[in-house]
């Protein structure tokens, strides 16, 4: 593992030259300078190296594309920090948006283990909006994960620190120790998800753990978000399809049995929506139970380690799957 910096900040890129030009810039314009900027590229196809090369930053570049999860995976074991943050390419920050993370996680409690800025959604970068994009990460009781207050018009000096489910991947701010304690012989992120939603399985691994998360609303930054409801169509195919098939891997690896069956009506009703609607409108998303099935018995096997590990109960967990809004 190398020597690198307090705060190791990771972008996976894959064919962003339209964004990435000012992704790095909003980066090396941050207030606190402990940092240690590294681009770790799926096997781009357009000028992507060639922009991050030019800017200076540290590329890791790889021969093919090996997802989201993976390449992150790369940068964790490679690099040597206190903090990470995984940050998307299609995102700017404000200049304190890195060191009032550091300031809110140093000042928090130990068992803080990530945090989450206050993110708003722009049509394109340099671009200001008062709609929120993402405060965090949260689930429902059918199981369904949704971004807190996406959506809504809102201005940070009207937001309260508080505790959430757990960061966005987007722009999410981990303790190097809770990576840690959460990783399995796969890595932090799980592998097997590829893309989407390995975000979210950290977020559930770690509440199993204990570990807790904070959104911190001073730190503001403004993000293109692709996969966003009601825009499904036009997603790529096979993310449509990783998204599906992940929604039973998380389930499958992490839910606890007593907190499933307290919510097994919402679950089914949801997944019967979700079955109709691919069956009608989607066919080739039908893989995805194919997919789960096949990898049923590894799940399993990484159930049963996530179960064996866990420091809390499913009262405690109930809190995190309420049957309301947020």
């Amino acid at each position: 593992m190398k020597h690198a910096a307090r705060v190791i900040i990771q972008t996976v890129t894959y064919n962003n030259a339209h964004t990435i030009k000012a992704c790095i810039s909003s980066v090396l314009k941050q207030r606190h300078q402990d940092i240690l900027f590294v681009v770790i590229d799926n096997a781009s196809t357009d000028n992507t190296r060639a922009i991050v090369k030019h800017l200076g930053v540290r590329l890791v570049s790889l021969p093919e594309n090996i997802g989201y999860a993976a390449a992150h995976n790369i940068g964790i074991r490679r690099f040597k920090s206190d903090y990470v943050l995984t940050l998307n390419p299609d995102i700017t920050l404000d200049r304190d948006f890195v060191g009032n993370l550091v300031e809110a996680m140093d000042r928090g409690p130990r068992d803080v283990g990530s945090a989450q800025g206050l993110l708003y959604r722009v049509e394109y970068l340099g671009e200001k909006s008062n709609t929120v994009d993402s405060m965090g990460v949260y689930m429902n009781a059918a199981r369904r994960q949704n971004l807190r207050n996406a959506g809504k018009q809102m201005r940070n000096n009207t937001m309260v620190s508080e505790y959430i489910f757990g960061p966005d991947g987007a722009a999410a701010f981990y303790r190097r120790a809770m990576f840690e304690d959460v990783a399995s012989e796969n890595g932090v992120f799980d592998e097997d998800f590829f893309m989407h939603k390995e975000d979210v399985d950290v977020c559930w691994r770690a509440q199993l753990r204990g570990w807790k998360s904070v959104f911190v609303p001073s730190a503001v930054g403004y993000h293109i978000r692709t996969f966003r409801p009601g825009q499904r169509t036009i997603i790529a195919s096979g993310l449509r399809i990783a998204a599906l098939r992940n929604r039973y891997y998380l389930i499958i690896k992490n839910d606890t049995f007593f907190l499933w069956v307290r919510d097994l009506p919402w679950i089914i009703f949801y997944d019967l929506g979700i079955f109709f609607y691919v069956l009608l409108r989607e066919r080739e998303s039908l893989s995805s139970y194919r997919q789960v099935m096949e990898n049923f018995q590894r799940l399993r096997v990484k159930r049963a380690a996530i179960q064996r590990s866990r420091k809390v109960n499913s009262v405690y967990m109930a809190q995190w799957f309420p049957w309301r809004r947020i």
